[in-house]
């Protein structure tokens, strides 16, 4: 943890800064001076940035049959300020991705939801998909998460 006060809720931030206000309310100006210097230091290190995590940062399905696929990833905001999911795409139309929140303020996540269809091309064998996740984390604007897996060749009909 970075920033111990980030961490804080509303409530434990205004009884820091009153504790803090408290000791240094019977001091000198030029203590008291140094003290918003600090401050003012500390606020602008813990507001930090949007930070973007997800997991897990991959799935192995394993092998499945040729059917329709459900899976999640969990999108987090590690930083400091709101998270803002730009846009969620995929490397393939037979695979589909929607986040259920744009909007993730610090400390918060959301769900992102993975739909994967591989009858509709009839798709089998190793196959790897990608989503790409585009937000406004100043550090990593776009990450990827992935997901692998083996479909079985469909049975002919006329077998």
């Amino acid at each position: 943890m970075l920033c111990p006060y980030a961490e804080l809720s509303g409530s434990q931030r205004v009884e820091w800064m009153t504790f803090i206000k408290g000791i240094f309310s019977r001091t000198s100006g030029f203590k008291i001076g140094i003290l918003l210097v600090a401050a003012a230091v500390l606020f602008a290190a813990c507001g930090g940035e949007p930070r973007i995590e997800v997991e897990p940062a991959a799935h192995d399905l394993g092998e499945r049959a040729q059917e329709p696929i459900e899976l999640f990833y969990t999108v987090h905001n590690v930083g400091g300020k709101p998270l803002r999911i730009e846009k969620v795409s995929t490397s393939c139309g037979c695979t589909r991705a929607s986040i259920d929140r744009e909007i993730i303020p610090p400390g918060e996540s959301a769900q992102l939801r993975v739909t994967f269809d591989p009858t509709e091309n009839n798709l089998y064998g190793n196959l790897l998909r990608v989503i790409y996740i585009r937000s406004n984390d100043p550090d990593h604007p776009e990450v990827e998460v992935e997901f692998r897996v083996t479909i079985r060749k469909p049975e002919d009909a006329g077998s």
